[in-house]
Formats: C-alpha cells, structure tokens, sequence
C-alpha cells in the first residue's frame, strides 16, 4: 500500500519537530540533493512517490531513505519515521538509538545546474538550524554527503563552509519559527491536515521493521538507475514521444550556430555544452570565415533567432539544424539562443492536472466552462510562479553573469572592427520576444550598428514590457530599423489549442492564468493590440504603421513579404509562409524576388505535434512523462438510459459515448542486443498520439530498456486496476516475437504442443520472456464491464493472449525485417529457470468462448508480421484507420478496414481473435451496443454512496444531474 506523505510549510515542521516523541538520539545532520529529479522534473506527491518506490523496491530499503525531502518551493515533505536510522551514507548511518537526520533536497547543485537559492534554500537551512537547535548541536554537525562518499552531492555549486557560517548565525539569533495561523487551529491550519495525524503517520511508518543494511546510501550521480526512476510517478513512468537526438557530426556543424544557456548563464551540459571560449569562437573564427567568403560590397546579414521559452534543449537544437542550412543557403548567417528553461514539462504537468472527463462537449462548452476551470487550476497550481521563473532566465540571461550579455560585448568587438560589412537583424518566437526584450537593448548599448529589422513570430510578451523595453528602440537610427510581428487573427487563436485539454493557444494561457494578473495584455493576441493606442499607432492597425507592421494569419498569399499560413500557435517557426516572409525581410527582397532556397515543408505528422506540450519534454533515456489523469467520476455526457438490446447481425452497432476512462498502455522495442528492430519505439509512440486524439488519457509508454517483463505487465496491471466497469482499457505492443519450451506443460494440447507463444521484453536475455500465460493472468484481473482491447504488432501474434501457435517462415527482405526472433540456447535455459523460480502454472489454457478481451493481431498464426521504412506495417495501417474515425465501427468491421489497407496481394493478414458474441461490439467502445447507466452510476456521478439501487432513486438523482448542469 502506497503511504502518505505529507507537506509542511517551514511553520508546520517547527511545530512538529518541537511535540514529536523522539526515541533516537539525533547527532548529526546529513545534508543530499536528489539529482534527478532536477528542478525542472519535480513533480510534488508523485515524485515522493516514486522515490519511496524505488527504495523500497529496487533497493529492498525498508522505508524511503531520507526523513525529509525539501521541494524547490521550500515545502517540506515527510519521509521516513524520526525514530528510524536513514538511508544515507555507508557506514554512517546509525542505529535506532543514535544517527542522523537526513534532509534530501530536490535538484542538481553541481555547478551550472539548479541554483541552490531562494525559499529553497531558506527553508534548508532553517530545517538544518532547528534540527540541531532541537538537539542542541553544533552548526558543523551537519556533513555533506560528499564528506561520507566519493560523489559530488549535495552539489558542487554548494559551499559547505557557507552553510555551516549561515546555520551557526541562525543559532546564535536563537532561530524560533513561529506558526503563523490564528491561535485556534495551531498548530496547523483548518485546511491541513491535523499536527496528530501526521506525527501518527510517522511513527506507524516501519515501526516493527528491521534496521536497513548499513551500507545503504542513495545512488546520485549520472548513471546511476536512481536517475532514471526518481521523479516520475508510481513504478514505472507515463511517457510520450521526444524529439530525435542529434548525431554528434550534427552537432559539431550547429556548434557555430548555438549559444546554449540554462538559467541564463553557459550551459556546461546537455546536448551541446557552450562557454565564453564557444563564443569566443563565433565571433573570432566562424563569422570572419564566412565574412571572407562574402561577395564585394554585400553586407553579411546576421540573424539573432530566440526560440520560445518553454521549449526543451531537443526541441530547440532540431529547430535549430532545420533552419541553420536554409539561412545559410539564403546567405544570412544564423546565431540560435538555444535557452534551457526546464520549464516545459511543469507548465504542461499542471494541465494534465486540470484534465476534465467531458471530451465529447460541443465547442462553446469547452469555451465557457472547461476553459476557465483550467485557467483557474493553473493559476492555484503556480502557474504564475513557473511562467515568472521563465521570465527571469530570459533576463538573467542579458544581466552582468549572462551569457546573452557576453555575447553582445563579443559582438560589440566584432562590429567595430567590421562594421560596414554586417548587418544585425533579430527573430524572435513566442516568449523568445521576452528574450530579446532583454537582449537587444544591451545588444544596441554596447554596439554601435542597429538592428535592421526585428520579426516577432506570436509572440508572448507583455505588452508593457515591450512597450518599456523595445518600443522606444523602434524607427531610431542607432535602433531597430523595422518591427514586424506575426500573429493569429483572433478567431484562429481561439480555434487553437495548446493540448488536448486547454482549447485555445498558449498566448491565452499565458494571458489568463500564467502572468501575475488574470487577463494580462499580451503582444500576440489581436484584442490586445488593438486596445492599446500606442501600439495601435505604431504597427498601422487600419494604415500604415509609423515603425512596424503587423501580419496577420492566415494571410490571403503564401507568398511574398507579408505572408503567414500558421494555424497553431507553435507553428509559425515551421511555417514555409512565415518563416520565408522573415528572409525576404531580412534581404530586403521584395513580393516578387526568389530566395535562394525556399523554406522547406515540415512533415505532416511533425507540424501536427508542433503544439504537443508531450513532445517538448526531455528525459533520461527511454523515460518522457507525462502526469497520469486523476480518478474522477464518471461524465454521462452523450449516455443512453435505457435497456442492452442486441444489434440484427447486418447492422452497425449504435454506440453511445462511454461512461468511464479510456487508458492505454504503448510499448515499443527496438533495442535488442541480437536482432534488433527499427520501426517499434515509432510503433508505440504512433499509437499513442493516435490513441490520445481519440480522447484517450495520457498513454502509458514504454521504450527500449524501461519495456521489461515486470515494467510491461506492472503498467497492464495498473491500468486495469484503476478501470471499472464502463472504461476502455488498451494494450499495444510493438517488437520481436517467439516461441519457447512449455515450462509447465499447460500447452501439451494446443496447436503447438510443448511450446508457450511469448513477447520479448527488453529483459528476455534473462529468461524474462512475457508468455501467453502472463498475460492471460493479468487480463483476468479486469473488472466486470471493461472493454479490454489489444493490438498486438509482432510474428505469431494471433492468439498470444490464450495460446501459443505457428513456427517463423522465410527471413527478411530489402529494408524490411520481420519481427521473430529465435531464442539462444543461454536465453532458453534461463527461461527455464525463470519459470520454475516462478512456482509452474499459474493460468490455465482457455479459448475463444471464454475470453474477455479483444485482441487484435498483426498477422494469422502461419505468418510474421512485417516492419519497413522506420514502422510496423500493421500498426502504420491500423492507426490510419482509427485516425479516420471509428464512430459506430464494430471490432470486425474494423478488422476488415485494416485487411483492405494491405491491398490485392498481401504479406500478412491481420487477425482478430475474441469470444464470437465480442465480433459486432463497438471497437473502444463501451461494453453493450447501448450503455445503460445504473443508479450506482448516477451516484457516482453524483458524487453520493448509492446503496439502494432500487429504480425509485433514478428521478431525485436525474434532479441532480440537471441542477449541477444548470449551474
């Protein structure tokens, strides 16, 4: 059972270190930070969570290691039991008479990580002080992690010497944390949980459990599995789909094209590192080289592009390559701020907190209640706080340390020495306007040519900020020459969405519950350029403007000057019309005169993911999350009341909505260390997109080596866990399949005797193979009314849920393989052993009448199941057909659609396999043709245990339904 953890304001833990009944005699004060997760990472109870998973579970700790845990908004959360020896150093972590108390600190203090500042650090060495002022301590009881081991924590940014001097000054004032709520709720609130319940919690935790070993210490360092688990929710982590990473001869050309910043200094890690010598280098060996390849009397423009400040580093250095060959093939020469804010994934957590069950509400519903919920939540969710975060490293960045700063000193020396040869011109993408906000002021003051032109592509600054910063800069002569922004009309904006569950862009987020004030004027959205007069004046709104323009998209061309076919708010930077508009600006071109090189199209499915908060986010390898939807009541929206009848066998089902959730679970498999795949990531990632625009919640994804047997069939096993009756629930699996001895002879009369059909995790080398039997045994766990789907994209696929078949046919051809893989003899004796350690048969064999799911397979039992060009045959056909749509589709004629997309002659034919009476259900859809809501439904609903189910309770319970929906 997961236990709870608690968070304390700095007043809530004086109070409770002050009552709680100590047994162990504290001596010492530990001081870790996490690693991982880092600040940008940190996602409040679910990273407590998974902390106390992976210690308790990959570990084989007692408890979580650490007594407290202290967040990057300087809450503190509780950890193990006080009266307990931690998990902290080898060897030094006492006995339940004596020890340490350990403090974790949430983030990465090695130098040019996380700052260790603010309330953060505050509340850490307050923690520190009253610790040992309880104890009566001196201040150097406190040790680094670091003095006790070989690694770095708490952090080489930490100066031990510096927080020694701080706690001894905060004992010598006789540090006393007075609560600070009315005297009748001490010690804590109303609102929070009572001082009893959480010292409660504490001592109940591993009271009657024995010491851990007195090795036991945390793993935080780069490589370490900690890295990959902490920090993300549960046992194994929700994740989508990342940008591709760089090769390194990629990087190396992009080198002289990216000033990389993080909080806005050098970057020191990361894809691509950067420091003053990088600069340096630009400015010194690059830019002159290509000044002297210039044509006689042609000034070199030179671009400054800020991309948009909730991108991740991946993002960015793709954006980045995408756009660097075109400039240079139009002779301009690019210099990206590639600026790491680590802030994308948090913003994007807390919509994903705000996620509401009605998706299949009209538009306007969406307008007037769904929206203004998940303002609301954002803003009670710190939105304001994460987005202001943001802000200051864009102006950190242009500060005395920043590396925007230095910059515009080493391009200061460059101009003067080159001055006539060059021209300076500025793009800048949504918040990369709030960057260059900061930017070109310091960039004019210390140089002496101006900036030709400035292009703001939607962009998300204030309006006052850019009024004070960048508009007294505008049409001066030592200035900025022209300013053009590009930006939606405002019905498009409104038409956008920032994800699935926001329905309009980012700029209105970020107006309404990400800036300090509900409804702050932004640059980019139409009504708040034309309600300011000054801006109204200078960008021509209905003339001619005095220093700037606006273009508006959609834009009646394509083409030319002034031309911009950008629908979504991240798209502009992707946007051929957009973005050739900027070069024609840039050179000074007109409507009519050829680029070199025109802008080139974007992929399809890439400009469709340009919004995808999901794809920005970077992770440890194989690890991207994103959070898991909180269990809610059920929406009736759209439900049918009324009685299951059944459908004549010609006509389509009539379906109505689902009452419940819709979960999946993608897994993908190219990694194999024999045999290795290339379509299967690309498989699971596909399916999850797809699954998501059908209004699932947030796949559950599983890659390359997080895809073990237990990291599979744990993900299943939680998803059904969490479903119930009126819920769809789908399981899909990309990778190598086989066929391995029958350990327990529970297949001696199937189709192929003495053999277990099995998938391949990541993990089969082991003996790990994930056989029909496992899976059967999870699926029998669903409840009663969950549609269970799987789509399964290996060899031999055909009936894997119930049992085994076929033998592999004939090899691979040309760039396609075919997804079979025959076992070692060393795998296949450790499978044995695996088994046998497992205890024999644990799920007897069954067939179709009994089965409760539906299983849809890629190939018939005799045949493989093909990959070519980077993706499953089977799955690239599947998904375009549910992309298509799948209202009122059966799972057979489903099944038919797919077979008809392989076309005349095809190399493998999908199968379905499930009980006959499951062939005319609705394909994801509830699990009767008609839903029939009970009256346990509607008091769910409601909100109201219903424990007279009798039909009496149905019209006072319609009664409720109707008055919430009034309201």
């Amino acid at each position: 059972m997961t236990p709870r953890f608690h968070r304390l304001s700095l007043e809530e833990f004086a109070a409770l270190l002050a009552c709680f009944p100590f047994s162990r005699r504290i001596n010492a004060v530990h001081l870790h930070h996490t690693w991982r997760p880092n600040h940008a990472q940190f996602r409040g109870h679910d990273t407590i969570v998974a902390m106390w998973r992976y210690h308790t579970q990959e570990k084989g700790w007692s408890d979580i290691a650490q007594h407290v845990t202290i967040d990057p908004e300087g809450m503190i959360w509780t950890g193990r039991n006080w009266n307990r020896p931690p998990a902290s150093a080898s060897g030094q972590n006492g006995n339940a008479s004596f020890g340490p108390f350990m403090i974790e600190t949430v983030g990465d203090f090695d130098a040019g990580r996380d700052r260790f500042e603010g309330c953060q650090r505050d509340t850490v060495l307050k923690v520190i002080a009253l610790v040992q002022k309880r104890f009566e301590l001196k201040a150097s009881s406190l040790r680094f992690h670091c003095q006790m081991s070989s690694k770095t924590c708490p952090g080489s940014a930490i100066d031990y010497d510096e927080v020694v001097n701080a706690a001894q000054e905060l004992l010598e004032s006789g540090i006393d944390i007075a609560p600070t709520a009315p005297p009748d709720a001490l010690p804590f609130p109303r609102s929070a949980l009572a001082l009893a319940d959480v010292q409660t919690d504490l001592m109940n935790r591993g009271a009657a459990r024995a010491d851990d070993p007195a090795h036991a210490e945390p793993e935080e360092e780069a490589g370490s599995p900690f890295a990959y688990t902490s920090g993300l929710p549960g046992p194994k982590p929700e994740i989508l789909a990342r940008e591709r990473k760089l090769s390194p001869a990629e990087l190396a050309d992009l080198r002289p094209h990216v000033i990389n910043l993080r909080q806005g200094v050098f970057s020191h890690d990361g894809a691509i590192t950067c420091s003053k010598a990088d600069v340096d280098a630009i400015f010194e060996e690059h830019l002159p080289r290509r000044l002297a390849a210039q044509p006689d009397g042609k000034p070199l423009p030179i671009v400054f592009y800020a991309h948009g400040g909730l991108v991740s580093e991946s993002s960015a250095l793709n954006l980045a390559q995408q756009h660097v060959t075109w400039w240079l093939a139009n002779g301009v020469y690019p210099i990206y701020f590639v600026w790491e804010t680590g802030l994308f994934e948090t913003v994007g957590q807390l919509l994903e907190r705000t996620r509401v069950r009605t998706r299949a509400a009209a538009r306007d519903l969406w307008d007037y209640t769904t929206d203004p919920l998940v303002e609301i939540a954002v803003r009670a969710l710190y939105g304001p706080m994460i987005w202001g975060g943001m802000k200051r490293s864009a102006e950190r960045a242009s500060a005395d340390a920043g590396g925007a700063r230095y910059t515009a000193g080493k391009l200061a020396e460059f101009c003067k020495s080159n001055g006539g040869a060059v021209e300076l011109h500025a793009v800048g993408h949504s918040a990369g306007s709030i960057f260059h906000a900061h930017f070109l002021p310091v960039a004019l003051e210390a140089c002496s040519l101006p900036f030709k032109t400035l292009h703001l592509l939607a962009p998300a600054a204030r309006v006052d900020l850019f009024l004070d910063r960048l508009a007294p800069l505008m049409g001066k002569p030592n200035g900025i020459g022209e300013t053009t922004l590009f930006t939606m009309r405002e019905d498009f904006e409104r038409a956008d969405r920032c994800t699935p569950i926001y329905r309009k862009s980012l700029l209105y987020l970020v107006s309404r519950a990400l800036e300090d004030e509900p409804k702050a004027p932004i640059l980019g959205l139409e009504e708040c350029l034309r309600a300011n007069a000054e801006l109204r004046r200078r960008f021509g709104l209905g003339r001619h403007g005095d220093d700037g323009d606006v273009v508006w998209s959609l834009s009646a061309s394509d083409d030319g000057r002034s031309a911009s076919r950008s629908t979504t708010h991240g798209g502009f930077d992707n946007d051929p019309a957009t973005m050739n508009s900027v070069a024609r600006r840039v050179l000074n071109k007109g409507d009519t005169e050829r680029l070199e090189r025109a802008f080139p199209e974007v992929d399809g499915r890439r400009a469709l993911a340009a919004d995808d908060w999901s794809d920005a986010v970077d992770w440890p390898e194989g690890l991207e999350f994103v959070s898991p939807p909180v269990r809610s009541r059920p929406s009736l929206a759209g439900a049918t009341i009324g009685v299951t009848t059944s459908a004549p066998a010609q006509t389509r089902p009539v379906v109505a909505p689902a009452i419940g959730r819709r979960l999946a679970v993608c897994v993908g498999i190219d990694a194999y260390a024999s045999s290795p795949l290339a379509g299967c990531v690309a498989d699971a990632r596909l399916w999850a997109r797809t699954l998501t625009d059908l209004g699932f919640d947030a796949p559950t994804v599983l890659v390359n080596e997080v895809a073990t047997r237990s990291g599979i069939l744990d993900a299943l096993a939680r998803a059904l866990a969490s479903s119930q009756a009126g819920d769809v629930v789908v399981f899909q699996y990309s990778g190598h399949g086989t066929q391995v001895p029958d350990v327990d002879n529970d297949e001696a009369a199937g189709d192929s005797p003495g053999l277990d059909e099995a998938l391949c995790p990541f993990d089969m080398d082991a003996g790990a193979f994930l056989i029909d039997d496992d899976l059967a045994e999870v699926l029998a766990e669903a409840p009663a009314g969950v549609n269970v789907t799987l789509f399964i994209d290996c060899c031999h696929s055909g009936t894997i849920s119930r049992l085994g078949v076929g033998a592999p046919s004939s090899g691979a051809r040309g760039d396609a393989r075919f997804r079979y893989i025959t076992p070692s003899p060393e795998a296949l004796e450790a499978h044995r052993r695996f088994r046998l350690r497992l205890g024999g048969a644990r799920h007897r064999r069954r067939g179709p009448e009994t089965m409760r799911e539906v299983l849809f397979s890629a190939c018939l039992s005799h045949e493989v199941a093909w990959e070519s060009a980077g993706q499953g045959e089977f799955t690239l056909r599947a998904t375009r057909e549910l992309a298509a749509g799948i209202e009122g589709l059966s799972n057979e004629a489903f099944l038919e659609r797919v077979r008809r997309a392989f076309g005349a002659q095809p190399r493998q034919h999908p199968e379905l396999d499930c009980a006959p009476q499951r062939r005319s259900g609705p394909l994801l859809g509830a699990e009767s043709a008609l839903t029939s809501v009970t009256v346990s439904d509607l008091g769910t609903y409601c909100g109201k245990p219903v424990q007279n189910r009798t039909r009496s309770r149905i019209p006072a319970l319609l009664r409720e339904i109707a008055g919430e929906l009034d309201g």
